[in-house]
């Protein structure tokens, strides 16, 4: 299951960006939190959050060379004790932001707080109904289609605080907004590994937007209802669980899961076996077709085969993938049952908050008669 788009992730980039990103220019010293309350996370793994008395201290980054420390206070209580010692400073219950990724775009669907965002890049990639209605309005600013937002007019914008993904260019246009005094947080959840782990990253919006109580009642019950619909394959049999192939082939390399991502993650809480198991790393693959025919050519399933149309489609594009039994079975499943009304994918937008989700399609899919009542969120089968 490519829960990505071919080439997005390339993981051996991924602490340079992260280091570029909040250690490009000086380091602050180290803060003391050892008298701080840690509110502890259940699955993230890339940010800590920091209660005082009135404010929060951010810790973000995936490991301690690259940590960021961002300081969140109410409004008019600016605490002097981390000066020099912090990256940034947000107001708490921030009204002016500016998103970078599409994922980030439910947190502010599910908080309640679409009014606040200011500007985007290319505005097009954006699903969701509300935030698409303030754009028909013209009340988003679009920050243009190209690699990187337009600097000059986030600054112009004036936000209270910008978030970016950390990868592409993040490090550089961290970097240059810091240099523009605009706090920016930069976004790791795609390292995450369990997939509650991703979907936890709205506590910290949750900080940012002063509705801590509401990120955490949100989380709470994805979280429930992913261990609920888990109950469900716990107990399935390895000889009982089928065979999933997943990912397809872009300019001649086929792209899939790892064994520690996310998606085979979520595949094996759905009761399959991934036949990519056991290749290492948390993030794409990149596999010959010879190998992966050889490995999977008889997999009863084939589930995230990109965005194609229909089987047709498929073929038109490549005539190898017709050779897979799941092919010749008509057992390909895609991710693009639900789409915005400019093409974009609420799969891509939605479904990395949404494990709970994407867990019981899987199961529709793949042990149908233990998700009887879901009705398919985001997967489709594909037909002729």
């Amino acid at each position: 299951m490519l829960l990505f788009k071919p080439g997005i992730v390339f993981i051996p980039f991924i602490a340079i960006l992260w280091v570029m990103a909040f250690a490009c220019s000086e380091k602050p010293a180290a803060a003391d939190l050892s008298s701080l309350e840690k509110i502890p996370m259940s699955y993230a793994r890339g940010f800590s959050i920091y209660k005082g008395a009135d404010f929060y201290l951010l810790e973000i980054g995936p490991d301690q060379e690259s940590k960021g420390l961002l300081l969140v206070h109410e409004a008019g209580k600016k605490s002097s004790a981390f000066a020099g010692k912090i990256d940034g400073s947000i107001p708490m219950g921030s009204r002016k932001i500016i998103l970078t990724a599409t994922t980030q775009i439910p947190h502010l669907s599910y908080l309640g707080a679409e009014e606040h965002l200011m500007a985007f890049p290319n505005l097009d990639l954006i699903s969701s109904r509300e935030v698409r209605k303030r754009i028909a309005g013209n009340e988003i600013l679009d920050l243009g289609k190209g690699p990187s937002p337009d600097l000059e007019k986030i600054v112009a914008s004036d936000p209270d605080w910008v978030m970016v993904s950390g990868f592409g260019e993040a490090g550089q246009l961290a970097e240059r907004l810091k240099a523009a005094d605009i706090p920016v947080i930069v976004n790791g959840e795609f390292l995450e590994k369990h997939p509650l782990g991703r979907s936890e990253w709205i506590k910290l919006t949750g900080i940012l937007l002063g509705k801590p109580d509401l990120a955490d009642s949100v989380f709470d019950q994805i979280e429930k209802n992913y261990q609920e619909a888990l109950t469900k394959t716990l107990q399935i049999p390895e000889k009982d669980r089928p065979s999933v192939l997943s990912g397809n082939l872009y300019k001649d390399i086929w792209y899939a899961p790892s064994k520690d991502s996310w998606a085979a993650q979520i595949i094996q809480d759905a009761g399959g076996q991934y036949l990519f198991g056991e290749l290492g790393g948390n993030g794409s693959l990149m596999l010959n077709y010879e190998f992966v025919l050889e490995k999977a050519r008889d997999a009863s399933y084939w589930i995230g085969a990109s965005d194609f149309k229909n089987l047709g489609h498929m073929l038109s594009e490549n005539p190898k993938y017709g050779n897979f039994e799941a092919f010749k079975n008509k057992q390909v499943y895609t991710y693009t049952l639900k789409k915005g009304e400019t093409g974009g994918l609420m799969y891509f937008e939605e479904g990395y908050l949404r494990p709970d989700w994407v867990l019981l399609d899987m199961i529709k899919i793949l042990h149908p008669g233990k998700a009887l009542r879901h009705d398919f969120q985001y997967f489709q089968r594909l037909d002729e």
